[in-house]
Formats: structure tokens, C-alpha cells, sequence
């Protein structure tokens, strides 16, 4: 019985045996044993999900109703070390409120031919956090009817070199596969006169050489579409050249945002509150900070920062461009930008010139200060004098910031040292 796997933590095999038994017993044999499983599993707690939040669900199991979109396989492959060719076969499976892919090995692999596309099936699985993937565990058709379903994502290899412009490269990261083996990561923003994109690879010495600002032609790249959410991916094969022509990229005023995915914003920072610390569902330690830019003709934007973007910061009066986020309906009215993965906020500022500043340091919500009776400047840098220290800085100005380039210098100390100076020179 496939619906023990959803309680298997709450009660015994016999147990839950018994208790479907009872359930059937009580109804008057009306519903059969398979009916009867599943209400004894809502009785625990554990009723159907909907596929649109498996991404987000942190149960150990889930267990959906999905109609079959495509089947592929069983295929045999070989595996190391043995002599038996095994099976794989895969599911995407649907319903309205979005899809999701699940791999069957072997014997289970082989069962896929008995199935349909259009069919319905009951499933239980074992959800992938953040991922529209589920890991099968069982599965069986079922009488339900799903009429419509969210489009199964796609993806092709593209026939004609993409020329884009690199807006942003993300630092790359080492990501440890389940076999133990390390890879690279790097995701890049990207833009064109039609909007902007994310392009990942998994091969970042391909870009090597390339820089922001720059506009290139890249073949050898693969198209996925998912939900309305087109993202690219240069394979490992990619080549990348220099294009001769610079090509513009779409930009929209922070007044001018509808909602879905976005290109470049632009807007001037009106207000920032603090970075927020929280749990998410992973259970895991991450931060988030909201600001509100504002269009040339006024209208105000709501803009949510999240983890790395969180970080950054922000002053009002910074005029802005965010890269490729996606607008959603604000909890309370209006518009919110999501700027996180796949997308970015950057400051557009004055070019930095080098300073000698004197002033005294003061601790400020939004960081450390320093401040004389002309001017306050926001410090930025790692070797940052204490609160209440006056003292003179040699750094790098932009607007009003001020990153410490060299190390600062109290006054009072360097008074000091230059009396014991002068008195060692007078012997």
C-alpha cells in the first residue's frame, strides 16, 4: 500500500493497515482500500499538494495528483563496474498550478510503457527544496481529471549564434555534485533590445576574457523556457567572439514596471530600511532589506533585496539600474521588485577620486560615519577606525562614500609621535 510511505514516521505498517481497515468499516464499504488509505493519511495531516508548491514544501514525502505532459525512455545505460545494463526512464507531469520532472530507475522505469500521456496518476515522491524535480518513490493512475495544466518547460539548442551585451558576471561558485566531484558555476546577466536574460555555464574559463560592457556573439547555447521564464545556458562547447557592433539593451523607467519578469529598471533610492535576518524553509540563516526607488515622474517602486543583494549598500539619493528581477503584486498595493537569483541592483555613481579627509566617526543605522562641519561620508573598506575616534583618512570618494584605501590616522596619536620624535632628535 503506496499511501504508508506519507506516515511511515507516524505509525507502524500494521498500524496504519489496521486503521484503513476501520475507515473503510466505518463508511459502510463504500469506498475501497485505496480511498480508504487516503483519508486515513488526511486524518494524519498529510493530504494532497499542489505541484506548484512542491518547490517550496518540507515534508520528507509529498504525495500530488499530476497529468502525465511527456514520457521519455526507458533507455538502458551502462554502469561501472557491472555487466547488467540498467533503466531510465522520466515523467513530466502537470496540473494548473505548475509542472514538475521525476526519474524512474529500473523496474520502475520499465513500468513507463504502461503509462500515457494525458493520463492522470496519483504520485508520492520525495520533494528537491527550491527544485521542480521530485524524486519518485510510487506511483498509480488515477480516475481524477486535471483538464488544464501549466506548460511543461522546454528547451532547445539554438541554430543561430546569440549576440548579446554582458551587463553582469556573477563571482564564480564551486558547487560539490552528489558523487562528490566539484563544478563551477558562473551566471552572467545579459541584454538585448528586446530585454534582458540570465546565461549560466558550467565551463567559466569560457568567459574568461570577456568583460562587462562588452558585446559578443556566442554559439553553442541552449534555450530553456519554464513557466514564462526564459534562461539560457552556454554548453561546454561554446565559442565566444568580440561583435562589432554595440547593440542597446532595453531599459524602463521605475514608474513604467508591469508585473512579470523585468529588464533594466532604472530609479532613484528614496528610502532603506535595515537588512532583516531570518529562517528560511531550508532552515538555513538568510537576510533581506526593502528599499523604494522612485520613476522620473514620481511614482514609487517597491524593491525587495535578497541574501548577497541584501548586503549592499544603499543611500537615498543613489540613482540605480536592477537587472533582469521579476515584479510580483506587493502584499499591501502595487508592485514589488524581487531583485535575488538571477538578477542584480547596481549603483550608477560619480567615478571615485582619490581624498584626504579629516572628521570623526560616528556609528549610524546605516553604517559607520565620518563626519566634519561641511560634509558626512559613509565608510566603506575592512580597516575601519572605532566610533568616537577622530581621525584623517586617505581613501577613494564616490558621492558619499568613503572607502578606506590606506590605513587612518588619529591626530592626537601622530601629535604624540612627532613630540617623541623632535625630543629624540635634541639629543
Amino acid at each position: 500500500m503506496m499511501h504508508y510511505a506519507l506516515v511511515s514516521d507516524l505509525l507502524t505498517r500494521e498500524e496504519f493497515e489496521q486503521r484503513v481497515e476501520e475507515k473503510a468499516e466505518s463508511l459502510g464499504g463504500i469506498v475501497d482500500e485505496i480511498t480508504a488509505a487516503m483519508l486515513v493519511v488526511e486524518d494524519l495531516g498529510r493530504s494532497h499538494v499542489k505541484i506548484g508548491d512542491i518547490p517550496k514544501a518540507t515534508a520528507a514525502v509529498v504525495s500530488f495528483f499530476g497529468k502525465i505532459l511527456s514520457i521519455e525512455g526507458p533507455r538502458e545505460f551502462t554502469r561501472e563496474g557491472e555487466s547488467t545494463p540498467g533503466l531510465v526512464a522520466s515523467l513530466v507531469l502537470g496540473d494548473p498550478t505548475g509542472t514538475t520532472k521525476t526519474t524512474l530507475w529500473d523496474e520502475q522505469a520499465a513500468a513507463v510503457s504502461e503509462l500515457a500521456v494525458d493520463s492522470v496518476v496519483e504520485v508520492i515522491a520525495k520533494p528537491r527544496f527550491g527544485r521542480k524535480e521530485v524524486s519518485f518513490v510510487a506511483l498509480r493512475e488515477s480516475s481524477v481529471e486535471i483538464v488544464e495544466t501549466k506548460k511543461p518547460p522546454t528547451s532547445e539548442i539554438l541554430a543561430k549564434p546569440f549576440v548579446v551585451r554582458i551587463l553582469h558576471m556573477s563571482a564564480v561558485r564551486e558547487i560539490e555534485r552528489r558523487n562528490g566531484d566539484l563544478a563551477y558555476l558562473q551566471e552572467i546577466l545579459v541584454g538585448d533590445e528586446s530585454g534582458t536574460t540570465l546565461l549560466t555555464t558550467w565551463a567559466p574559463e569560457t568567459f574568461s576574457d570577456v568583460e562587462e560592457g562588452a558585446t559578443v556573439s556566442i554559439t553553442g547555447v541552449s534555450r530553456k523556457e519554464d513557466d514564462g521564464i526564459v534562461e539560457y545556458q552556454a554548453l561546454n562547447t561554446a565559442v565566444i567572439t568580440p561583435h562589432p557592433t554595440p547593440i542597446p539593451v532595453l531599459k524602463i523607467d521605475a514608474g513604467d514596471v508591469e508585473e512579470g519578469q523585468c529588464p533594466v529598471v532604472a530609479g532613484t533610492v528614496v528610502s532603506v530600511s535595515e537588512v532583516r535576518t531570518f529562517i528560511n524553509r531550508r532552515n538555513t540563516e538568510s537576510k533581506v532589506r526593502n528599499i523604494k526607488i522612485q520613476g522620473e515622474d514620481g511614482d514609487v517602486l517597491a524593491v525587495s533585496l535578497w541574501k548577497d543583494e541584501a548586503e549592499k549598500l544603499l543611500l537615498p539619493g543613489d540613482f540605480v539600474e536592477i537587472i533582469n528581477a521579476v515584479a510580483k503584486p506587493s502584499r499591501f498595493s502595487g508592485l514589488e521588485l524581487s531583485v535575488g537569483h538571477g538578477s542584480v541592483i547596481r549603483i550608477l555613481s560619480d567615478e571615485e577620486e582619490p581624498v584626504q579627509i579629516s572628521g570623526r566617526v560616528v556609528l549610524r543605522p546605516i553604517g559607520l560615519t565620518l563626519e566634519n562641519a561641511d560634509e558626512v561620508f559613509v565608510l566603506t573598506g575592512d580597516n575601519l577606525p572605532e566610533p568616537g575616534m577622530s581621525v584623517t583618512i586617505s581613501g577613494m570618494r564616490q558621492g558619499v562614500r568613503l572607502r578606506v584605501q590606506e590605513g587612518w590616522l588619529n591626530p592626537a596619536d601622530a601629535s604624540e609621535i612627532l613630540s617623541i620624535l623632535q625630543q629624540s632628535q635634541s639629543f
